[in-house]
């Protein structure tokens, strides 16, 4: 399922290595603090718990918007954008 993560974390050690992970699951940066993935509903709770054993009592949040592909077809932008090909997604 096409997820959107992002967050909000102030420390940069923190940010980079959760932003390391997400790229670890596949997903790419689609803005500074936030990326995209196709990730199955197994693989997005196995990341969101490594994801909150690593933010335990840390300051800061990280969001997942899983949505169906029809929604993520609508979406629109304005100004530049990283471009999402097939071949930077990989499914796990």
């Amino acid at each position: 399922m096409d997820t959107i993560i992002i967050y909000d974390i102030s420390d940069n050690g923190l940010r980079t290595r959760v932003a390391k992970i997400l790229m670890d699951y596949g997903c790419i940066r689609i803005q500074e603090s936030a990326f995209y993935g196709v990730l199955n509903h197994n693989t997005r709770e196995k990341l969101r718990l490594r994801l909150e054993k690593m933010m335990h009592d840390k300051e800061g949040n990280i969001q997942f918007y899983p949505m169906c592909s029809k929604c993520f077809s609508m979406k629109d932008s304005i100004g530049e954008i990283y471009e999402i090909k097939e071949e930077d997604v990989i499914v796990l």
